[in-house]
């Protein structure tokens, strides 16, 4: 459960490690390798190994397979090099649009790491408090209900001893759905403020909450748990678990408030026929079968190809010139929001909803479309688009984009590979000899190599609501060699 939340957080503190006055300079001791012009971080070689599932010939956490990931990760900035010096013809207007997203998105991760959440101070008191209820599993009922009258009618039921399961089954047949909630669960922040009392009882009733969905949410709790850590390595991690977790609540929380003093004053009025013309065309593409979505989900997963769901092509069914919204006295056109959907994807508050919902929604993605635009804005102003951070992890995906451009080349010339094993058979002699070739112009820090510890856990790390969710390029699957024996070793 900790292990789940502290990798899903690891992704702010790869932005946050630098120091204010080092902005522009990539610091020594972050750097594992060199390979010319282009850098592996030690972050990097870590996210790329953990976040993103690697084949079984390097999925251990043994030191040879440790080897293999650091010899993948060289081999495909060499094969990135390969691609730039020969010039492959490709469709560079497209991935300049997404590079410029995937560099802007993380200008907008790292201005919140660096100005809200590593400010952030939690008082020791607070995190006692947190920690004496780290441990707890809440078993509770619940029930979701249209309106408040409802909801109303259901309490006053409550309060006379009715109970939750009778009432599910006069107004649905069965029992009461059941959860269990921890502390660490990502819920309305009220609702968990509410379960992770110190004072709730069993049988009490809470809320109601609003949900995203506009309905209200009735809880009854049936019980708890209390996990006790027994030894004290459990009970430090669990404290600083504790504490990210705090952080992360408080500077979320400074940061909206932030966010709202920006955007004050500021209006969006929509054309209604347009948008609405727009809406209809667009929902035709957003509600494509879940199968194919599923599909396009498992390609970008082993074939890093970012397909978006959430932008509509329907430039040949609404006029590009008409103006679909005013934004603070600029009139947008179709055309207009389309240029911005080419390197911001639209993301939906709600991931689930129903065609006669999809116009609200559509409207409040293009509102979170235009306040990301406006932090992009201040990120820019403070410098964030040079600092080293952003622009290598830009270079991430870009190096991985031209890679695979260049191996592509390749697997077309190996007409009779048919499999992973024919692949590497085919790519080992032709990486190591990009090795020998580049050998003078690579450095490895092997001090920080030996130091590092990785995992054998299987995982892919998704990011929510933001543009670009997928966290790494998939593993680069171009060699399977474990030999360190080419470069220098860097002091």
């Amino acid at each position: 459960m900790r292990y789940a939340y502290r990798i899903a957080f690891l992704f702010t503190f790869f932005f946050s490690c630098a120091r204010n006055n080092e902005q522009h300079q990539i610091l020594d001791e972050v750097v594992l390798a060199r390979i010319g012009p282009e850098v592996i971080t030690i972050q990097d070689f870590i996210r790329r190994a953990e976040y993103a599932i690697r084949p079984d010939f390097c999925r251990q956490d043994n030191y040879i397979h440790k080897k293999i990931v650091l010899n993948s990760l060289i081999g495909e900035k060499l094969t990135a090099l390969e691609q730039v010096k020969y010039a492959i013809e490709t469709e560079e207007d497209d991935l300049d649009s997404y590079f410029k997203g995937r560099k802007e998105q993380a200008m907008r991760q790292l201005f919140y790491a660096k100005e809200f959440y590593s400010k952030v101070t939690i008082p020791d008191q607070e995190a006692n408090e947190a920690f004496k209820l780290a441990g707890r599993r809440v078993k509770l009922k619940f029930l979701n209900l249209p309106d408040m009258e409802i909801v109303n009618k259901i309490k006053q039921l409550d309060s006379s001893g009715v109970s939750l399961d009778s009432i599910y089954q006069v107004l649905w047949s069965g029992k009461a759905p059941s959860k269990e909630m921890t502390w660490f669960d990502r819920e309305n922040q009220e609702l968990h403020d509410a379960v992770f009392s110190q004072n709730i009882k069993k049988g009490q009733m809470l809320g109601p909450f609003r949900t995203d969905d506009d309905t209200f949410m009735l809880l009854k709790i049936t019980g708890w748990t209390d996990k006790i850590e027994i030894t004290e390595s459990d009970r430090e991690l669990l404290w600083r678990d504790v504490q990210e977790r705090l952080k992360e609540k408080k500077s979320k929380k400074e940061y909206l408030s932030w966010v709202s003093g920006l955007m004050q004053g500021k209006e969006m009025n929509l054309n209604s026929d347009v948008f609405y013309d727009y809406a209809e065309k667009a929902s035709e593409y957003f509600f494509k079968m879940d199968s194919i979505k599923k599909n396009m989900l498992n390609q970008a997963l082993w074939d890093d190809i970012e397909f978006d769901t959430n932008s509509f092509n329907v430039d040949n069914e609404v006029d590009k010139n008409a103006t679909i919204l005013n934004y603070n006295g600029d009139s947008w056109t179709v055309e207009d929001l389309n240029d911005q959907l080419r390197f911001h994807p639209l993301v939906f508050r709600k991931r689930k909803m129903s065609r006669g919902e999809f116009p609200e929604q559509l409207r409040l993605a293009i509102a979170d479309l235009i306040r990301d635009i406006e932090i992009t804005k201040q990120c820019y102003s403070k410098g964030y688009d040079t600092h080293w951070s952003v622009e290598l992890n830009t270079a991430m995906w870009r190096g991985s984009s031209n890679s695979k451009k260049y191996l592509s080349r390749l697997r077309s010339k190996g007409k009779m590979i048919k499999n992973q094993e024919q692949w590497l058979t085919f790519m080992n002699p032709k990486i190591d000899s990009l090795q020998e070739a580049y050998s003078n112009d690579i450095e490895i820090n092997m001090d920080a190599f030996e130091k590092i510890k990785l995992t054998s856990t299987d995982m892919m790390v998704i990011q929510r609501g933001v543009p670009y969710p997928i966290l790494v390029p998939s593993f680069p699957i171009v060699t399977s060699d474990n030999r360190l024996d080419y470069g220098k070793s860097i002091n």
